[in-house]
């Protein structure tokens, strides 16, 4: 039977089979088809606040090779010179809520200004490259890349490993973010937020909320089990009050929120900062 059936049908009442939505289009922006209360509070702070990047943040994904099983493995065992490879952090290594690195390392083809390394600079990267040639040469971005066949389908910007970052993987039932101090690269199921304003911690309580989590369910796919998409193009949505609007109270309050790990803590800062009112609460309280 189809809807036209359905709603023509004088033996039925619509009412039971449909329901009023608003606010559901906005713009350009893809439609919201979850609650009405959860709507308006998003499309609320749409209209109130800057996005993630606006309010000074980056978003980024973390490298993809094209040939895991050749340029990744255990850091200290990859035979290549120090400066060819960088210690990689994957999604096994924050399962827990925090670093925990399993030993692993990439091998790094390119030099800081972004050109691919030259294999008669580096003994060692050079055997390493030819040793694999074979299946290196396979990959679409190798054909595609002239002489420059052994970079990876990525450009690795060595200097992110030395940068504090936050870490999210791309699909999971919660939002699992991770503080990381700029020790590692992040490999491509991981996407990364940095900033030069906002304080990471303060962030990750931002990003650990159940407010965070409500944007995410309403932008994001959602997969078999109920797990959602964490990528880049939702991340990029999320809505931020700028760094120096925030005050030092709030500041300290997030942060520490984070830093203790509470998800009731990160959840009230949230709705604090973004000046939730009482329906906004409910509605929150019932996501």
């Amino acid at each position: 039977r189809t809807t036209v059936d359905v709603m023509s049908n004088d033996a039925i009442h619509p009412v039971e089979l449909f329901r009023e939505m608003r606010n559901v289009v906005c713009d350009d922006q893809p439609w919201l088809t979850d609650a009405n209360a959860h709507v308006a509070m998003i499309r609320r702070m749409e209209l109130e606040y800057p996005t993630l990047e606006q309010a000074g943040c980056r978003v980024g994904i973390g490298v993809a090779t094209g040939a895991d099983g050749v340029f990744i493995g255990p850091y200290d065992a990859l035979d290549v010179e120090e400066e060819r490879k960088v210690p990689l952090v994957g999604t096994k290594d924050i399962y827990s809520g925090s670093v925990e690195w399993k030993g692993r390392g990439v091998v790094n083809p390119f030099e800081p200004d972004g050109s691919v390394a030259e294999l008669e600079r580096y003994p060692r990267f050079r055997r390493f490259v030819e040793s694999n040639e074979v299946l290196l040469r396979r990959r679409n971005v190798a054909q595609r890349s002239g002489r420059a066949w052994y970079r990876t389908i990525d450009r690795i910007y060595v200097e992110l490993v030395g940068t504090p970052k936050l870490l999210i993987p791309d699909i999971k039932g919660t939002a699992n973010v991770v503080y990381e101090e700029g020790r590692f690269y992040p490999h491509h199921n991981l996407y990364y937020v940095t900033s030069k304003t906002w304080d990471l911690r303060a962030l990750q309580a931002v990003l650990r909320s159940r407010l965070f989590r409500l944007f995410i369910t309403a932008y994001s796919l959602r997969m078999q089990g109920g797990y959602l998409r964490f990528q880049a193009q939702y991340l990029r949505r999320l809505r931020l009050p700028k760094w120096e609007t925030v005050s030092l109270a709030m500041r300290e309050k997030l942060a520490s929120a984070a830093c203790s790990g509470n998800a009731m803590a990160c959840d009230t800062a949230t709705a604090e900062l973004f000046r939730l009112d009482d329906s906004e609460l409910l509605t929150l309280q019932l996501f």
